[in-house]
Parts: structure tokens; C-alpha cells; sequence
């Protein structure tokens, strides 16, 4: 499997979307019940933007996004940076497909934007991944949702620096 990563455009926008939904719809469905995944996904928001920031990248193989994730330079403190909107096509998980994006993040913030410190809030089906990649829990909360359920997530970040590989 040879995949390629690009930074992804607004003309992609509506295959992110499609895949946003059955990546959800798929790999969290052993953590979540139907109608919490469901309205959780009213929570992904914020694409478009980080498309237009030129922080967004999607991971296309035989002609299909397979995966896609991206970052947003904290407003506040800009040696931060939230990672956000990491999906994979269920087909294609734990292929590499997350690890390709998350170090293309790592080497853009890091190397491009002088970013030390990386964030997000992970679902808990992206938890042990993001624990693997050497992200710490620093938070768990359970987020309301619009049908009045509540949907567990765990507040992550990681030191980056810069190595000699």
C-alpha cells in the first residue's frame, strides 16, 4: 500500500465529510451507542476553516480519501497547536493511515511553525492511538450533546522538539 498525503481543498471537502461520517460510524461504534455517535457528529466542525488555513490534509489510496486530519495554531499561545479532525476509513484502520497523518502534523508544526506543544480531545476510540504516539491525558469529561446525551471524551497533549533523525 503506497498512500499519498497532500494538503486537502475545499473541492474535497464533501468526500471529508462522507468519510468524517463512516469513519464515526464504524470505528466507534463498540464506545458509543448509535444515537450518541450520531449527534456527536453535529461537534466535527471547523473543516472548511482549517482547509482554508492550508492545515488540513486528507490521505488518498486507489483514488480514494482514506483518512484525513489537520491542526489549528492555538490564537492565545502560538507555540500550541490543537490537532483535529483525525478520521480513517474503517477500511483502512491500523494501516498507518493516523500515524502518516500525525507526523506530517508533528513535522509541519514543529519544523514550519516553531510549534512545541500539541493538544486535542480524543473520542475514546482514538484514545490508545494517540496514547501509543506518546500523548498524555491531562482531562476526561463527558460533552452534552443536543439530544441530551453526553458523549465521553479525554483531553491529550504532547511535547514536540526537534531530533537529529
Amino acid at each position: 500500500m503506497n498512500p499519498r498525503i497532500y494538503k486537502a481543498s475545499l473541492e474535497n471537502f464533501a468526500h471529508i465529510q462522507t468519510l468524517i461520517s463512516k469513519s464515526a460510524r464504524t470505528l466507534q461504534s463498540q464506545y458509543y451507542k448509535k444515537s450518541q455517535i450520531e449527534t456527536a457528529l453535529e461537534l466535527v466542525n471547523g473543516i472548511e476553516e482549517l482547509i482554508a488555513a492550508n492545515s488540513f490534509f486528507a490521505v488518498k489510496y486507489e483514488n480514494k480519501i482514506i483518512g484525513c486530519g489537520g491542526f489549528a495554531i492555538d490564537a492565545s499561545e502560538s507555540q500550541k497547536a490543537e490537532i483535529r479532525g483525525f478520521f480513517v476509513h474503517p477500511d483502512y484502520a491500523r494501516k498507518g493511515i493516523a500515524t502518516l497523518l500525525l507526523a506530517t502534523c508533528e513535522n509541519e508544526c514543529l519544523h514550519k511553525k516553531g510549534i512545541q506543544t500539541l493538544y486535542l480531545t480524543a473520542t475514546l476510540s482514538g484514545e490508545p492511538f494517540y496514547k501509543k504516539c506518546g500523548f498524555s491525558e491531562f482531562e476526561r469529561f463527558r460533552q452534552r450533546l443536543s439530544n441530551g446525551e453526553s458523549f465521553e471524551l479525554v483531553k491529550m497533549a504532547k511535547e514536540i522538539q526537534w531530533t537529529n533523525a
